[in-house]
C-alpha cells in the first residue's frame, strides 16, 4: 500500500488472495520501497517493536502465524535490498495482519474494531508445522523415545512420587502377589512386580511391545511341498526353505483364549484400571500434570491390555531401543508449567475442567432446592465459578461467528451478546429484589456496576501494564485510539452520575438515628444511615425532575454509542489502520479449519446464556445468607466477586495480549468493557424497569462517585502520552488495592 493513498479508502486482501492492485504488485524497482515504509511506521508507533531495535538493510524472514506482524518482517515477495529506510511523512499507527488464513486474519482485525470482543485464543486450527517444538510436546502420546538429557531427578517428578508413586507401586506389588496365588494368573504376577518398579519412579524408562516371529518353511520332496510353522530359528537348506512372518490377529486371538488373561480380568485389572484412572483424573484436574493423566490413561487402555511375554521394560540408560520393538510408553517429565496453554478442540483445558462444575452446580440448585445436601455459601460459590467457564464459551463464540461471518452479522451478535453476562445477573437480582422487597440487592447491582467500572479501568489495564512491562521495558499503544475510549468513558461517566448530582443538590437529607455527642440542644449530632430523600410530597422531586432526567441521559448514552461506533468503524477508521498483509506466505495456501463452525458455535452460545441465566439465578437465589451474615461490607462483596469474576476470561485475554508487546488491544479490552457498562448495560437495566418494575432507582451512594471519577481522570491521565512502564501500572493497581480497603470498611448500604 503506497504511503500517498488515502487511508480511508484502505482495502483489505489476505495472502490467500492473488488479485492485488497495482500498488501491490512485485517490481524491482526503487518504488517499492514504499511498502517497507509503511511497515516501518507500524515501528515508530511500536506496534510490536522499537525503530531503535532495527539494523537498516536487514532481511529477516520472520514468519509468525497468526499475530501481528512484526515491522521489520519482509516477506521473500517483498524483499529488497536497500542501504537505508526511508520513512514516511506524517504516517499514521499502521498494523499489518498476517495469519494462517481468512478467518484468523477476520479474528484479528475484529480485535481491533471498537465494540467488538477482543479474543486472543485461535478460532482455526493451527498447522501443526507452524507450532513451536514446546507445544507439540504437550500434545505427544508419551511413545517418543529421546535422548536422555539431564537428570531425570526434578522437583515435579519427586511430586509425583510423593502423590502418586509409591502406592501406585505398592498396589501392584499386593495384586501381583494376588495373581502369584491363583498359579494360573502367575505370567501377570510378574507383570505386575515389573510394573511395581515401572510406576514408583517411571522417568527415563521404556514399556515396549516386543513381537515374536515364526517361520514358514516348505519342505520339497519331489513337486509336493508340507508346510509347517516352527519358531525355532533353522538355518535354509536345499530341502527346507524358510521366510519370516510377523504375528497377525492370530497371536492375539490366543492371548484372549487362556484362562490366565480371565483371571486377569477378573481379580486383577479392574482394581488397578480403578487406581490408575483416579490418579488420572486427578492429574488431569491439576492441568500442569496433565503427563501424569496422559500415563495412567495409556496404561489402562494399553500396557496392562498386552500379553505379559510382550510387555518389556528397561532403561534408556542401559541400551538401545531394538528396532523390532514398539514404544508403548515412554514419560521423561510429570510436570510442564506450559500446559496451561493445552487446548481440547480449541477450548482451553482450564475452561474443559471447569465444565463438570456447571452441571454440578445446576443439579444440586435445582434438585437440592431445600439445601439438604449442601448450604447456600457452597451454592452460591459453585454459581460464581460456573460463571468463569461460561463466560470463556460464550466469548469463543463470538469470536467464532464474527471471525466466518459479514461485519453487519458480527455487530449484531457482539451487540446482542456482549455484555449477556452482566446483565443476566443484574436483572435476576433485581427481580429477586422486588419480589422480597428488599433494597439490598439493588445496591448490590449499584456495587457489582461500580466494580467492573472500576476493575476494567485501573485492575485490567494495570495488570497489564505490570506483566507486560516485565518482558518489556516500555510499552507503546495507539494514543488516538485510546483517545477515542477515553472520551466515550468521561461522557459515560457523566452521564451516569448526572442523576445522582442532580438529586444531591436539591433533594432533602433524611437519617435514620442521630445522637447528641455534647448532650446540649445545641451541640454537635452524629447521624447513622443518611440518604437524600427523593420521595418527599409523595415523590414529587423524583417523578417531575429525576425520573425524566434518567430517561433522558438513557437514551442519550446508546445514542452516543452509536455514534462511537460508526466514527470509529467508518468515518475514521484509519485510526487503527488494519489492514491485511499484502504478501502471500509461503507454506499457508492451505484452507481454514475451524474449531467451530457458525452452527456450533450459534448453539454453544445460546446454551453457555441458558446456563449463564440459571447459574445467575442460582446466584441470586442464595446470596442472602451471605449478605446477612457476612462481617464484610457489602459493598466489597458487589465490588470484587460479584463484578470481576465474569471479567477474569477478559482479564486472561488482555495478559496475553500485553506479553506479545501489544498493549493497545490490553487497554481496549478494559475501556471497551467499561463504556458498555455505562452506555449500554446501565440504560437496558432503566429500559427493564420501565416494563417490569423494579424499584431501581439511578442514584448512587457517594463512594460510587467518588471512587468512579477519581479512577477515569487517573487513567486518562497516565495514556496521555501513548506509552507506559511497570511503574504506571503499578499505580494503577495499588490505586484499585486501595479503592478495595476503602470498600471493605465501608458500612453496610441502607436497606441491607
Amino acid at each position: 500500500m503506497s504511503s500517498g493513498s488515502d487511508p480511508g479508502r484502505r482495502r483489505r486482501y489476505t495472502h490467500d488472495t492473488f488479485d492485488f492492485p497495482k500498488e501491490f504488485e512485485h517490481r524491482v524497482d526503487p518504488h517499492r520501497r514504499g511498502s517497507l515504509c509503511d511497515r516501518h511506521c507500524a515501528a515508530i508507533n511500536n506496534i510490536h517493536g522499537d525503530l531503535g531495535d532495527m539494523h537498516s538493510g536487514s532481511h529477516q524472514h520472520s514468519i509468525m502465524t497468526p499475530r501481528i506482524l512484526p515491522v521489520i518482517s519482509t516477506p521473500p515477495c517483498c524483499q529488497q535490498l536497500s542501504d537505508e529506510v526511508q520513512i514516511c511523512d506524517g504516517c499514521l499507527v499502521k498494523t499489518t495482519i498476517t495469519a494462517e488464513n481468512e478467518v484468523e486474519a477476520n479474528k484479528l482485525s475484529n480485535n481491533y474494531k471498537f465494540g467488538f470482543k477482543k479474543w486472543k485464543s485461535h478460532v482455526t486450527a493451527r498447522p501443526w508445522e507452524d507450532r513451536s517444538e514446546i507445544v507439540k510436546e504437550l500434545y505427544s502420546d508419551l511413545n517418543v523415545v529421546k535422548s536422555p538429557r539431564g537428570s531425570t531427578v526434578t522437583c515435579g517428578n519427586i511430586l509425583y512420587l510423593l502423590l502418586f508413586g509409591w502406592w501406585l507401586s505398592l498396589l501392584y506389588l499386593l495384586v501381583s502377589a494376588l495373581m502369584f496365588l491363583t498359579v494360573l494368573g502367575a505370567p501377570y504376577g510378574k507383570l505386575c512386580w515389573d510394573l511395581a518398579g515401572y510406576f514408583l519412579w517411571p522417568f527415563g524408562k521404556v514399556i515396549q511391545k516386543t513381537r515374536t516371529y515364526s517361520r514358514k518353511c516348505s519342505i520339497k520332496f519331489n513337486k509336493c511341498e508340507v508346510i509347517s510353522e516352527v519358531n525355532e530359528a533353522k538355518e535354509n537348506t536345499p530341502l527346507l526353505s524358510c521366510h519370516e512372518v510377523e504375528p497377525g490377529s492370530h497371536a492375539d486371538a490366543t492371548h484372549w483364549r487362556r484362562v490366565s488373561t480371565y483371571i486377569w480380568l477378573l481379580l486383577g485389572y479392574p482394581v488397578l484400571a480403578l487406581a490408575h484412572g483416579l490418579v488420572c483424573f486427578v492429574a488431569w484436574l491439576l492441568v500442569f500434570i496433565i503427563p501424569v493423566a496422559k500415563m495412567n490413561a495409556r496404561t489402562v487402555t494399553e500396557v496392562l491390555l498386552l500379553a505379559p511375554e510382550h510387555v518389556h521394560i528397561q532403561r534408556m540408560r542401559k541400551t538401545e531401543v531394538p528396532l523390532e520393538a514398539e514404544v508403548v510408553l515412554c514419560c521423561y517429565r510429570a510436570v510442564n508449567a506450559y500446559y496451561y496453554k493445552y487446548a481440547v478442540d480449541g477450548i482451553n483445558v482450564f475452561a474443559v475442567n471447569l465444565l463438570p462444575v456447571v452441571i454440578v452446580t445446576l443439579v444440586l440448585g435445582y434438585v437440592d432446592s431445600h439445601n439438604r445436601f449442601t448450604s447456600s455459601p457452597v451454592k452460591f460459590t459453585l454459581s460464581l465459578l460456573s460463571i468463569m467457564p461460561l463466560s470463556y464459551y460464550i466469548g469463543m463464540a463470538i469470536a467464532s461467528i464474527s471471525a466466518q461471518s459479514n461485519f453487519a452479522v458480527g455487530a449484531v451478535v457482539n451487540a446482542s451478546f456482549g455484555s449477556i453476562i452482566e446483565l443476566t445477573f443484574y436483572i435476576t437480582a433485581l427481580i429477586k429484589g422486588s419480589r422480597e422487597g428488599n433494597k439490598c440487592y439493588e445496591e448490590i447491582v449499584k456495587s457489582a456496576l461500580t466494580g467492573t467500572l472500576l476493575g476494567c479501568v485501573l485492575l485490567v489495564p494495570g495488570l497489564c501494564m505490570v506483566i507486560g512491562g516485565i518482558r518489556h521495558q516500555e510499552q507503546r499503544f495507539n494514543s488516538r485510539s485510546a483517545g477515542v475510549s477515553s472520551a466515550l468513558l468521561f461522557l459515560s461517566v457523566g452521564g451516569v452520575f448526572a442523576p445522582t448530582l442532580f438529586s444531591k443538590v436539591y433533594g432533602r437529607l433524611v437519617c435514620g438515628e442521630c445522637q447528641n455527642i455534647t448532650q446540649s440542644p445545641e451541640g454537635h449530632y452524629l447521624c447513622q444511615n443518611c440518604h437524600f430523600d427523593l420521595m418527599e410530597n409523595n415523590g414529587t422531586l423524583y417523578y417531575k425532575h429525576v425520573q425524566p432526567l434518567v430517561y433522558t441521559v438513557s437514551l442519550v448514552l446508546p445514542a452516543a454509542y452509536i455514534i462511537g461506533l460508526f466514527f470509529t468503524l467508518k468515518t475514521h477508521s484509519h485510526i487503527y489502520d488494519i489492514h491485511i498483509s499484502d504478501c502471500p506466505m509461503p507454506g499457508h495456501h492451505h484452507s481454514a479449519v475451524v474449531h467451530w463452525s457458525r452452527c456450533r458455535a450459534l448453539i454453544i452460545l445460546l446454551l453457555s446464556t441458558l446456563c449463564m441465566s440459571a447459574c445467575a439465578d442460582l446466584a441470586t437465589e442464595h446470596i442472602s445468607p451471605i449478605l446477612t451474615n457476612s462481617t464484610v461490607s457489602q459493598y466489597f462483596i458487589g465490588v470484587t466477586v460479584l463484578a470481576m469474576v465474569p471479567e477474569l476470561p477478559e482479564i486472561v485475554n488482555g495478559i496475553q495480549f500485553a506479553l506479545q508487546n501489544n498493549l493497545s488491544l490490553s487497554i481496549e479490552i478494559g475501556s471497551c468493557i467499561a463504556v458498555q457498562v455505562c452506555m449500554l448495560q446501565i440504560p437496558i437495566l432503566v429500559l427493564f424497569t420501565v416494563f417490569y418494575p423494579t424499584g431501581f432507582i439511578l442514584v448512587f451512594s457517594d463512594l460510587h462517585v467518588y471512587s468512579s471519577m477519581f479512577s477515569v481522570v487517573l487513567m486518562n491521565y497516565i495514556f496521555m502520552d501513548g506509552k507506559c512502564d511497570y511503574f504506571q501500572g503499578t499505580v494503577l493497581v495499588m490505586v484499585y488495592v486501595i479503592l478495595l480497603a476503602v470498600y471493605f470498611f465501608a458500612p453496610s448500604p441502607a436497606g441491607c
